[in-house]
């Protein structure tokens, strides 16, 4: 019975932080964050009411829907801050980017369950599956969606029964990859990013400046904070994209380090749960699933996290269920529903071998 409580009062946890937050740095975001998680609300009910077995079973028409919204971004997409990532829909924006883990992850966890990758035209087709939602996402251009997506599918590459030797190439083909889009891919301002963070002594005014700003808030949050509403580097707009990318170091200015503890182990709380819910999964497809799953959020997580604190460079990548956005609340809320779904199937087992 408790186990079905875990996922949605994490997200509620979740919520309730970032709605406090975004009411001390911006207020006037405060009501649609709250619709998004709102909506987001009855999306994780609804998708966690449909057996896993049933969303497997529309996940290619899932995956179409998601090549034809990445190609329709890049043909009728808003341009922001340099990336042509979302579709306006009236005084909305879609992103549909932020569906792809959980859109691809569904159709190819079913797709290597049936047979796992042990041939060369089967790994061809695994790195076409996974290969083209993931350019038409970097040339956004998205490159820590890129790294998030990339990081969560790969993980069922070595999950499966996937020959050693496949792997190896793997490995190698992504190095190659990597160099290939640094110097073919890759803009300018990102790799400034890089650069910027492996040489901190550049000007405020350059690449580092936004990390800069962010260890700031972050380091004089000290222990206690500066209390609800006093933070300086959020509210005198110091701090860039202090209500998405860096809304960590917001709020840790204010809740200190005493405040931003129970947010990073929350995170930790929900991967390692739904790593549970995968080790007692009775299907492959939805181990692979709840593994997918686990990956992203802990990959993503981290990054953010990192990013706001110097630990890595800025990529412009989100805090699940935190930062401003209702593309990641929804997308996240239907991935969350699907993990969900797994639990309840995993539950009914149990009832019925018990009687």
């Amino acid at each position: 019975m408790f186990r079905r409580w875990v996922l949605p009062m994490c997200i509620i946890i979740l919520a309730l932080f970032s709605l406090v937050t975004l009411r001390s740095i911006a207020p006037t975001l405060l009501s649609k964050q709250a619709m998004y998680f709102a909506v987001g609300a009855g999306i994780f009910y609804i998708t966690s009411r449909v057996s896993f077995w049933n969303w497997q079973k529309v996940s290619p028409f899932l995956y179409a829907i998601l090549v034809f919204l990445l190609l329709l971004t890049h043909l009728i997409g808003n341009v922001t801050r340099g990336a042509t990532s979302w579709i306006p829909i009236g005084s909305f924006h879609v992103q549909p980017s932020q569906l792809a883990v959980a859109f691809v992850g569904l159709f190819l966890c079913g797709w290597v369950s049936q047979k796992p990758i042990t041939t060369l035209s089967r790994m061809f087709q695994f790195a076409i599956i996974i290969g083209f939602p993931a350019f038409l996402i970097f040339i956004e251009p998205e490159l820590g969606t890129t790294l998030v997506y990339l990081a969560a599918l790969g993980s069922i590459f070595f999950l499966s029964r996937t020959k050693p030797i496949f792997i190896f190439v793997s490995v190698i083909s992504v190095i190659l990859i990597g160099v290939l889009g640094w110097n073919v891919f890759l803009h300018d301002y990102q790799k400034d990013r890089i650069f910027s963070y492996m040489n901190s002594s550049q000007q405020t005014k350059g690449a580092s400046y936004n990390a800069q700003q962010s260890m700031i808030a972050v380091g004089s949050g000290e222990l206690y904070g500066r209390g609800i509403g006093q933070g300086i580097q959020s509210h005198l707009r110091f701090l860039p994209e202090r209500q998405t990318d860096f809304i960590f170091a917001s709020f840790s200015e204010e809740m200190g380090f005493l405040g931003a503890f129970p947010v990073i182990f929350m995170y930790a709380a929900v991967v390692f749960f739904i790593i549970f819910a995968g080790a007692h999964a009775e299907t492959e497809a939805e181990q692979f699933f709840c593994y997918i799953t686990a990956t992203m959020i802990a990959v993503q997580s981290s990054i953010n996290i990192g990013m706001n604190i110097g630990l890595l460079p800025i990529t412009g990548i989100t805090l699940p269920f935190f930062s401003y956005g209702g593309s990641s609340i929804l997308a996240l809320c239907f991935q969350l529903g699907c993990v969900q779904a797994i639990l309840r199937q995993h539950r009914k087992r149990e009832t019925l071998h018990i009687r």
